[in-house]
């Protein structure tokens, strides 16, 4: 197995155009030869989505594989398509779905993704997501509570907080069910995962999103994987902010591992468990890509 180039990101769930600390950040680096780096912080998610793609597009069209690796979890925790009722398989690319047809993101970053918790929530019938934000302008998302409480009229969450993966990738790691807070990833989540959908539609058959092609290299030009900056080094000195370094950091991990990927795509962890299990997680919940 072996990339040409690495393209590390990290997300933000901003509501308006942000640069710096907290924002979108977007690394490519090529993996062999001379270190050539290519590092941007747009604004916007959609500016982000740009840069995304014309990195893509500039490697296909040289006959380089490029492996994206990014800051956002791709699934949820086993069991959430039933509950929300989606029965479309694979499961995964149901909730990538559903979430695409029901969120929206302006060229100012403003985005709806409160609203379409709420509405998940009342539909399931189920208190999934909670942690709105306090400002008053939210108050008509009752159903997302601001914190981790109970909804009059709403199951409890009996889903796992976190996917297994998560659970293994040590401490710190918040559950996607939480969307705003400290460590909060579930608004990054439901920010990203619609634009992933349409990057997979667009790419179909040229690209294939990890593990949820199975435990090997697909022979794609193009592989997606989400990844956790933080189980990987870095330095501040010389970024801006920490996200900066953080990004650089990933991409240099990759670039030091990229000839022996395979144990990354075929983590021990997951190799080792049940046939049930895998199963969950490669239609559902989705794997950190290095956590092994």
């Amino acid at each position: 197995m072996a990339f040409d180039t690495v393209m590390s990101v990290d997300w933000s769930a901003s509501s308006i155009p942000k640069r710096g600390s907290d924002s979108c950040w977007v690394a490519s680096m090529r993996l062999r030869g001379a270190r050539r780096w290519m590092v941007e912080n747009p604004a916007t998610r959609l500016a982000a989505m740009e840069t995304i793609r014309n990195v893509i597009d500039d490697e296909m069209r040289a006959g380089r594989r490029c492996l994206i690796v990014i800051d956002v979890s791709l699934g949820f925790p086993a069991g959430t398509a039933d509950v929300l009722g989606l029965r479309s398989r694979p499961r995964w690319r149901a909730m990538w779905r559903a979430l695409e047809s029901r969120s929206t993101d302006t060229p100012e970053n403003v985005n709806n993704r409160i609203a379409v918790a709420d509405a998940l929530n009342v539909e399931s019938g189920v208190r999934l997501f909670w942690g709105r934000p306090a400002a008053t302008s939210f108050d008509q998302f009752q159903n997302v509570p601001i914190r981790n409480l109970a909804v009059p009229g709403l199951a409890e969450n009996a889903l796992a907080p976190l996917r297994r993966s998560e659970a293994l990738a040590g401490g710190g790691v918040q559950s996607n069910w939480m969307l705003v807070g400290r460590g909060a990833v579930g608004g990054q989540v439901l920010t990203c995962l619609p634009h992933l959908e349409r990057l997979v539609s667009d790419l179909e058959g040229a690209i294939a999103v990890w593990p949820f092609c199975g435990l090997s290299d697909p022979g794609t030009p193009v592989v997606l994987a989400e990844t956790w900056h933080s189980l990987f080094p870095f330095d501040e000195q010389g970024s801006s902010c920490r996200d900066e370094a953080q990004v650089r950091g990933t991409a240099e991990a990759f670039r030091a591992r990229n000839a022996g990927l395979g144990s990354y795509f075929a983590p021990p962890s997951l190799v080792a468990l049940s046939r049930a299990e895998q199963g969950r997680i490669l239609d559902e919940e989705g794997w950190t890509l290095g956590v092994l």
